[in-house]
């Protein structure tokens, strides 16, 4: 039996309920900001954590990972401000033998210091066209089958984003082509990766979210984890990119992964092997409120958003 001082644990959760979430709307890469919900929230959140490190005489997350969207930053803020920790955010970029180049944080080691690496491959999955588009509006148009089949089949792939129209323009002022809700212009939101030579997508099925994850994954959560003898670290994504770590953690079939509901904002503790990192347990700090409200993702664009 492995003892929880041979443990490693990820704190993992998908960013508070965002304005574009509230609306029912495909998020994707637009840059929503929290609501006031939201940050409540991941207030929650923090206290969840808070209140299981100390049950358990563990020691708070000591390195952090956010996706490059502003919901997931602010959701890591209010966390870092609600357990009293400090640190810095700092943009990674890189292919998978980039990443695993990159210099770790030395403030991993420093308690009360939380650094938080940034990368875009935590980012949502990208919704193609389907970005800014209200769910029951799409799925009036593509009728029921179509619509999950692309939400939740492992290779299901939105029709492919048009960025001359709906990601933002060099000196746009409003939504100048019509769409109301767009992804931020890239060479400026993407300057870092741009000038790392990254291809970004254009539309994602979850196998191709699950691709761009796992050198992450890899070559920086599990190398800081084996460099700093961790105790635990926390990640802030999405839906999908929950998900995609969760099929990669826990060997999720292509099939089963089909069933995997994210709710916002309720921690998920993923526990692993100190002497080798594999797998042991994964589960929710809040148990019947994440399953109430992953029932309530799955059911996005039939019911009306609370």
């Amino acid at each position: 039996m492995t003892s929880q001082q041979e443990t490693f644990k990820i704190f993992v959760l998908r960013h508070g309920q965002s304005e574009l979430n509230h609306e029912n709307i495909f998020c994707g890469w637009i840059d929503a900001k929290l609501t006031e919900k939201g940050k409540q929230q991941a207030r929650n959140s923090a206290q969840l954590i808070k209140q299981y490190c100390e049950a358990n005489e563990e020691t708070l997350p000591q390195i952090g990972y956010t996706s490059r969207l502003v919901r997931t930053q602010q959701t890591m803020e209010v966390i870092m401000d609600e357990l009293a920790l400090k640190g810095n955010f700092s943009v990674i970029s890189g292919d998978v033998h980039a990443l695993k180049k990159i210099e770790l944080p030395q403030e991993a080691l420093v308690k009360g210091q939380l650094p938080v690496l940034q990368t875009w491959r935590l980012n949502e999955r990208h919704y193609g066209a389907w970005q800014g588009q209200r769910k029951p509006n799409v799925l009036k148009d593509v009728g029921d089958e179509e619509y999950m089949r692309i939400r939740r089949d492992y290779r299901g792939k939105p029709p492919l984003v048009d960025l001359s129209l709906e990601m933002v323009q060099p000196n746009e002022k409003g939504a100048a082509t019509g769409y109301e809700f767009k992804e931020p212009n890239r060479t400026v939101k993407y300057a870092t990766e741009d000038a790392a030579g990254e291809t970004l997508p254009i539309s994602e099925s979850l196998a191709e979210v699950v691709t761009r994850i796992r050198p992450f994954y890899d070559g920086i959560v599990l190398r800081a984890a084996k460099e700093y003898n961790l105790n635990s670290c926390i990640i802030v994504g999405h839906g999908s990119s929950v998900r995609s770590l969760l099929k990669i953690i826990e060997d999720i079939t292509d099939q089963d992964i089909k069933n995997v509901d994210i709710p916002n904002g309720i921690p998920l503790v993923i526990e692993f092997d100190k002497s080798d990192l594999s797998f042991i347990k994964s589960f929710y700090l809040d148990p019947e409120s994440a399953k109430i409200n992953a029932a309530k993702v799955r059911k996005e664009g039939f019911e009306k958003n609370p």
